[in-house]
């Protein structure tokens, strides 16, 4: 599906409707079913002061997308649930900023320093993306990052770069698999940025026990569809 057909399909609304989108960078905050910790992420995402801020709430069945407004972002709300990477495609879509800095909803210890941290290297021109890499923070989260930073989805990166990246509308929660992809195929000049005390709360914490263990598996099911599908993708293009 091309991204005309995607971007057509789905009913989104921007709140405030007139929120102005545009300057040097900004932030984009995917989330579903974060009002317990979206206020504090979106406070933090005003104070870097890099730009507009938008969180893309998808499809979310608690009051998320109210919690990031009355926190001072701008929020496109999209009536069904499409996943991380539709989401960020949207979000990307809607913001016309020339840098985008992803940031998850659910982080713990996160700071302005980190958000700059990331932005600033691609805003200065020395890489096309940033990606964040935990330490210091819970173990648990150190931990999974460090044997797979790739799936890490704080990031600073071209706007133009992301939009790019073969497939992403539908990847779900595969999409930091693909963006990696995308980085090496086209050789873009990349960077890792120490988030230090910075981890994550855990889906068994946020959902319980049995439903975050088996969100965490269909996430990982996801991940491994993004791991197959580019290479379908790479083989056909080039026929």
């Amino acid at each position: 599906m091309n991204s005309v057909d995607f971007s057509s399909r789905v009913k989104t609304r921007l709140f405030p409707e007139d929120a102005r989108l545009e300057g040097d960078c900004g932030i984009l905050i995917p989330a579903f079913n974060e009002e317990a910790t979206l206020a504090q992420i979106v406070k933090v995402a005003l104070a870097a002061e890099l730009g507009p801020v938008l969180v893309v709430d998808d499809g979310s069945e608690d009051s998320s997308a109210k919690v990031a407004q009355t926190a001072g972002a701008a929020v496109l709300k999209l009536e069904q649930n499409l996943g991380k990477g539709g989401a960020v495609y949207l979000g990307a879509e809607a913001l016309k900023t020339p840098v985008i800095v992803l940031i998850d909803a659910d982080l713990i210890g996160l700071s302005p320093k980190h958000i700059s941290d990331l932005a600033n290297p691609v805003l200065s021109g020395e890489v096309n993306m940033t990606r964040g890499v935990f330490s210091g923070g819970r173990l648990a989260t150190t931990l999974a990052q460090n044997l797979a930073p790739y799936l890490n989805g704080q990031r600073g990166i071209e706007r133009e770069k992301l939009l790019s990246v073969p497939a992403i509308q539908e990847s779900r929660y595969g999409i930091e698999v693909l963006i990696t992809q995308a980085a090496r195929t086209q050789k873009w000049r990349c960077q890792d940025i120490e988030l230090k005390n910075v981890s994550q709360i855990m889906k068994e914490e946020k959902r319980g026990f049995w439903q975050g263990f088996k969100h965490r598996l269909q996430g990982y099911a996801e991940i491994l569809k993004s791991l197959l599908k580019p290479k379908a993708h790479n083989k056909q293009s080039h026929n």
